[in-house]
């Protein structure tokens, strides 16, 4: 476009607003007098202002210029049928809406007429199109822009019925007063003459009165060009024509009423918590709207940027008229808002990425030339570009339907590089996708690309090609076709312009009395809303398993606690539910995966709260599909040398293709204890641990406890109870296995060892059988019998009594030492000041000896059991493993909080009492 005069002085001594509505908004009377009501209050709220509203055609199904269009292409090929059809639609959808309009007689009389009168004139110039057989461009934009014509005339009656005696209400033909020059390609706008013509239009009927107010209705989309023939401004030509009458008017605002909130920071249809920007650059708008954004077109801004001052540009719903919008202007919300320095993303889809490569182009000058040149010759047009300092390949992306047939004129040209080698291949990648991240802001902050291709690295989207202008305010990245939705959710997500969504799995063990795996989905329930305030994180269950049975959800939402339970109980499920039981093991499991599932969704996860060791053989499974998997289930490394194996090598990513999952087991020792955290944390620091030892059961904590008691606080040693009195305290309490024999016989501490021996990296020394041979065995039995105490409860007091006279108890403690490459699980007499002595109850107790903590160990002691304490630690098992996707201001910080026992949001839980505690996880 020319660049235009300086803009012409205010035809009126009041400043003047422009509205547009388009066809959407004009669909129906309804919506035609609500556009009159949208005007006239907002005229009211503005005295000083004249306005010009800007019209469309009827929308609606058939849309008026499709009709109009239709009727052209179907005279020139003769079909009678088709140009009967649509003349007879249009006639009829704007005779109801006439009448709809409950107009005066008069008014609705002489548009009839006028109706009437321009379909006989398009009849005619259909007759010479049908002799013809002929559909020239300039034919087809003089019958389609009637609709305009037709519907602001409608418009201006329907505003002189409900306005007000102050306004004058004035039909203005923009063909009267907008001219064009047509002589190249592009439409440019001559605005000298265009501003004659809207002055002496101005002039040619002033109010009558001089407090009286202008509203002038404007054909939108229609124009001359310079040799007086009616044409049209061409695509979203309504919007450019409000934008040309603010600035022939020089006004002070532009609003495109549409049927969306405003500019939305992704397209709702594939992104759903996209959000509308209340601030938008005209920069970062063209940008969008370049890449795919439909709100307004780059063209409809450059009237608004090039006038002085620039004019801001709203948007708005004509059906939510009260909500703000968005201001399209010079300033911009990524400025104000660093941690959201990107304002949207945009994609365009259906597209290919054409790489041309070979040695020989190396340091070759006019190789860029001849590729470039060749593609403009044939007319095929390049949308991105990414080439290596190297030169050893350019990359080019084009429109998909044109890949084929620029591959074959490339390798035409560069034929002779082809035969000798230098250029090795023209390939094509076919459909791909550009996802683009714009904001202004993005220049003023570090780390923005890292951010981006983070995301879509942690989603497993493979990118194609990178390219990313000086400006900084464009990062766009080619991915696969089918990965673009997925890739347009994750980059959203990680500048926080919406909830990042975690679909969840959770794995019980057993029904309805199912503790640990019930305690987790009531506290993810109950802290859904608190983390998506707090972290931006929606986390969603869409699968739960257990007891035979599996329940999910393919439509949003979450399922709570009581939905699994009603279930069970043989409630009717909810339609957004579904619940399958009594079915094989097998397709209840791969029913669990698929659902879990999704590529909509970046993150799955599932929790396993079993002790179950037909779900840990799961665990590589769910680790190769890029599952991450929360377990409190230790069995599985815990197991055979072939099941670690495997989980070995799924956590290495070696038995799926793209990232593995994450393989999250602190709550497998120790609860909610922060062990294995400790631990990692240790050997990531270069210490060296040389031994940790502890109280590693919670049952057995319980049991000598009671059995061998510490003194009080008056120094008073209390008199223990007999072994097996302690065992059957703790079988009441749900502190055991389901089979107390796992406890007894030092398999579950064996199980923690093992986890601990995994994470020193001793695996390949050790198993849980080596170990369990290592053991002091006190119960020999392989099944639980009541019976056959009394020898048992004989030995424990006899050692007991002698540890207690020399001022000792007796306790159960696990070793590993490092050093020796020993593991030991057996009965040992420490002081009463020992750290072991003191452990309550029910509480568990490990300490690490390492080339810092030498003299005195790094001691972890505190609560580890719990059904509340240790959901708690699961759910901190997430959020840690979220806290690097998803980006928290500092004031959100404070709510992950974490105390000596357990991981908690908010508020802290009430200690449980020991009926409360998990009988799944000792």
């Amino acid at each position: 476009m020319s660049t235009p005069p300086a803009p012409p002085s205010t035809p009126s001594s009041s400043p003047w607003s422009v509205f547009k509505f388009g066809g959407t908004s004009v669909s129906s009377a309804k919506n035609y007098k609500n556009c009159a009501k949208i005007s006239l209050d907002d005229m009211h709220s503005k005295p000083a202002n004249d306005f010009a509203i800007v019209v469309s055609a009827m929308g609606g199904k058939p849309k008026t210029t499709d009709l109009l269009l239709g009727l052209v292409e179907a005279a020139s090929t003769r079909d009678d049928e088709t140009v009967a059809l649509n003349l007879n639609l249009i006639k009829e959808k704007h005779m109801t809406c006439l009448q709809e309009c409950e107009l005066s007689p008069s008014a609705q009389a002489r548009l009839n007429g006028t109706i009437t009168s321009d379909l006989k004139s398009i009849q005619d110039v259909l007759r010479t199109v049908s002799l013809m057989k002929w559909n020239p461009a300039k034919i087809s934009a003089l019958v389609s822009g009637y609709g305009e014509i037709w519907s602001g005339q409608i418009l201006t009656e329907v505003m002189q019925k409900l306005g007000g005696q102050d306004t004058q209400f004035e039909y203005v033909d923009a063909r009267n007063v907008i001219v064009v020059d047509e002589s190249n390609d592009d439409v440019v706008i001559e605005w000298e003459r265009s501003e004659e013509n809207l002055s002496k239009f101005l002039a040619s009927s002033p109010p009558e009165n001089p407090g009286t107010r202008r509203c002038l209705v404007v054909t939108g989309f229609v124009a001359s060009n310079t040799e007086g023939v009616a044409t049209t401004l061409g695509r979203d030509g309504s919007d450019y024509s409000a934008a040309i009458f603010g600035k022939l008017l020089s006004a002070a605002e532009v609003t495109i009423w549409t049927d969306v909130d405003g500019v939305l920071s992704a397209d709702p249809r594939r992104v759903p918590g996209s959000l509308v920007l209340s601030e938008v650059s005209f920069n970062e708008a063209m940008e969008l709207a370049y890449f795919g954004a439909k709100v307004i077109h780059p063209k409809t801004m450059q009237p608004a940027i090039l006038s002085n001052p620039p004019i801001p540009i709203w948007i708005r719903n004509t059906f939510n008229p009260s909500f703000r919008g968005s201001r399209i202007y010079t300033s911009s919300m990524t400025h104000k808002q660093r941690d959201r320095c990107v304002c949207g993303f945009a994609s365009i889809d259906s597209l290919a990425i054409l790489n041309v490569e070979g040695s020989g182009m190396v340091g070759v000058k006019g190789v860029a030339r001849r590729l470039f040149g060749t593609l403009e010759d044939s007319g095929i047009s390049i949308i991105l570009i990414a080439q290596a300092s190297s030169e050893h390949s350019i990359s080019l992306a084009l429109e998909q339907k044109d890949a084929s047939r620029a591959k074959a004129v490339l390798e035409e040209v560069f034929s002779r590089e082809l035969k000798h080698g230098h250029i090795s291949d023209v390939s094509v990648i076919a459909p791909a996708s550009i996802v683009a991240a714009v904001g202004d802001g993005m220049s003023a902050v570090t780390g923005v690309a890292g951010r981006f291709f983070r995301a879509l690295g942690e989603s497993k989207i493979n990118v194609l090609a990178i390219a990313q202008g000086a400006s900084e305010r464009n990062i766009s990245a080619m991915v696969p076709g089918a990965d673009a939705t997925r890739a347009l959710r994750a980059v959203h997500a990680a500048f926080r312009l919406s909830q990042t969504s975690v679909r969840v799995g959770v794995v019980l063990d057993g029904g309805v009395n199912a503790g640990l795996g019930r305690s987790l989905l009531q506290l993810l329930d109950r802290q859904r809303q608190h983390m998506i305030i707090s972290f931006d994180i929606d986390v969603q269950v869409v699968c739960v398993k257990g007891d035979g049975a599996v329940m999910w959800t393919d439509n949003g939402g979450s399922i709570t606690d009581s939905d699994w339970i009603g279930a069970l109980k043989g409630e009717r499920v909810s339609s957004k539910l579904q619940f399958t039981s009594n079915s094989s093991a097998k397709a209840l499991s791969d029913k669990f995966t698929g659902v879990l599932l999704s590529d909509e969704c970046s993150h799955n996860m599932v929790f396993d709260c079993t002790a179950l060791e037909e779900m840990a053989v799961l665990h590589p499974k769910w680790l190769a599909k890029s599952i991450h998997v929360i377990t409190a289930n230790n069995t599985g490394i815990s197991g055979s040398d072939e099941l670690r194996e495997e989980l070995d090598r799924a956590e290495l990513g070696e038995q799926g293709q793209g990232e593995p999952g994450r393989y999250l087991k602190e709550v497998c020792v120790g609860g909610s204890l922060p062990v294995i955290r400790t631990l990692t944390d240790l050997l990531k620091s270069g210490d060296r641990i040389r031994k940790i030892d502890g109280i590693l059961s919670v049952s057995f904590s319980h049991i000598m406890h009671r059995v061998s008691p510490p003194p009080g606080d008056d120094g008073v040693v209390p008199e223990g109870i007999k072994f097996s009195e302690a065992v059957k305290e703790a079988i009441d309490m749900g502190m055991m296995e389901v089979d107390p024999v796992k406890d007894l016989n030092n398999e579950y501490s064996a199980r923690c060892l093992m986890v601990l021996v995994n994470e020193l990296g001793m695996g390949d020394l050790w198993n849980k059988d080596r170990i369990l041979q290592a053991c002091e065995h006190i119960f020999a039995n392989e099944t639980w019998s009541e019976d056959g105490f009394a020898d048992l409860d004989a030995e424990i007091e006899k050692r007991q009594a002698a540890a207690k006279a020399n001022k000792c108890v007796v306790r159960h403690i696990s070793s590993i030492d490092v050093g020796k490459s020993s593991v030991e699980i057996k009965f040992l007499d420490v002081p009463y000041n020992h750290a072991f002595a003191t452990t309550p109850p029910a509480c568990e107790t490990f300490r690490f000896f390492t080339k810092t903590y030498q003299q005195f160990p790094l001691v972890i002691t505190g609560q580890a059991e719990g059904l509340e304490n240790t959901a708690n630690a699961l759910l901190a098992e997430m959020l840690n493993l979220m806290a690097g996707k998803v980006t928290a201001t500092a004031s959100r910080k404070s709510g992950l909080q974490r105390n000596a026992s357990s991981a908690f949001l908010g508020k802290a839980p009430s200690s449980p009492t020991l009926r409360q505690l998990s009988p799944s996880n000792k």
